[in-house]
């Protein structure tokens, strides 16, 4: 068995549970209360590599991201940086035929896969396509464009976007504005919106709930050396207006239309963030990724509200030191998926993105079961 194979068998951490077995007698077995401020992770179950026969039909070797949302018929997958080729019998990557910097793939709502087998946007070659087109004067040499959050509305699939600059360094790039997709058909290429002042529009989120009319955005940023979770909303029928977004600008419920005026809903928040309903816990669920600091934890927090307030972190996991074959750096790009939640929510399924020590390119999604207490 290759490297790459053996460490995607499934990995079992048992988190908590000799302290169980330990205090039986003080009621530890016995789940909790879901009025409880938090929870308790008491296994998680790494699943390995996203990579299955989906990638291998649309040539992707290797890609990162993951945020997904419901639409008909199923859910959308988002991915960034997409590189095309093939690997071999032993997981050994071939790259070959460039890449694409926005990619998406549609997950069956009849697919019992986890991961997901997931059917990608292709071109007429067979391999996966550019989801998100640039517009005139924008160039694969100077230009990414990077999919943040998205949601389905309106009869319309709608996705976020960070238009990358590219330097000339390997580490040399920077976002110039964000802007907004979107397209009838799910999975087909989603086209810019764009107004009289072009393509930008007011948010970047990294997450979109929807509630009632309103959508809320979540945001990762730093402002005036305050970093963390930033919110705003727009109403549903309302998402292509860049006037019509609204700020958080005070606690709760309380939003303005003046950008200045916004306030930090939840501070020292890294990378990037994915909010989602918990049946199970009666409450709203955020994931973080992770720091440099602790280069390898995922954080969850909660709240009763999508506005708030949210709790500190109320548990962490950490990704084991060795993932597909190589040393794990850094781990990003943590996101929720309610539709492959289990025991309404009581099993979370979360996926993560990776940085691998000299693997180059060569690193995919993996996927982690979190059960709960």
């Amino acid at each position: 068995m290759s490297a790459v194979h053996a460490a995607n068998r499934p990995f079992l951490v048992e988190a908590g549970v000799l302290a169980c077995v330990l205090t039986s007698a003080l009621g530890c077995s016995s789940p909790r209360s879901r009025k409880s401020v938090g929870f308790e992770v008491v296994q998680t179950r790494f699943l390995g590599s996203m990579w299955n026969q989906g990638h291998a039909a649309a040539s992707i070797v290797s890609q990162d991201g993951g945020f997904s949302y419901a639409v008909p018929g199923g859910s959308l997958w988002w991915f960034g940086d997409t590189l095309r080729g093939t690997r071999d019998e032993e997981g050994k990557p071939h790259f070959a035929g460039g890449a694409v910097s926005a990619s998406v793939g549609l997950r069956s709502q009849t697919d019992d896969h986890v991961p997901p087998v997931l059917h990608y946007l292709t071109g007429a070659d067979g391999r996966v396509a550019q989801a998100i087109g640039f517009l005139a004067g924008e160039t694969w040499e100077h230009h990414r464009l990077w999919p943040l959050g998205g949601i389905y509305a309106n009869g319309k699939s709608y996705i976020y976007y960070s238009r990358i600059e590219i330097g000339t360094g390997v580490s040399d790039f920077k976002s110039d504005g964000s802007g907004l997709a979107c397209a009838s058909a799910p999975l087909s290429p989603h086209q810019r919106i764009t107004t009289a002042d072009g393509w930008r529009f007011p948010v970047a989120p990294m997450c979109v709930v929807p509630d009632g009319d309103w959508l809320y955005l979540y945001e990762i940023d730093t402002r005036n050396e305050r970093q963390g979770v930033w919110l705003s909303r727009v109403r549903a029928d309302q998402i292509e207006d860049p006037g019509k977004y609204e700020f958080q600008c005070g606690s709760g419920e309380r939003f303005c239309t003046k950008k200045a005026r916004q306030r930090l809903l939840l501070k020292s928040v890294p990378g990037q963030v994915s909010v989602a309903w918990n049946e199970y816990l009666h409450k709203y669920v955020l994931v973080s990724a992770s720091d440099i600091f602790r280069p390898r934890e995922i954080r969850f927090h909660v709240a009763d509200r999508l506005y708030g307030p949210w709790s500190p972190p109320v548990a962490t996991i950490t990704v084991p030191e060795e993932r597909q074959g190589k040393t794990v750096r850094l781990v990003y790009c943590a996101y929720l998926h309610p539709e492959l939640f289990r025991e309404n929510g009581r099993i979370m399924n979360v996926t993560f993105s990776m940085r691998l020590r000299n693997a180059a390119f060569d690193s995919n999604c993996e996927t982690v079961e979190v059960e709960i207490l």
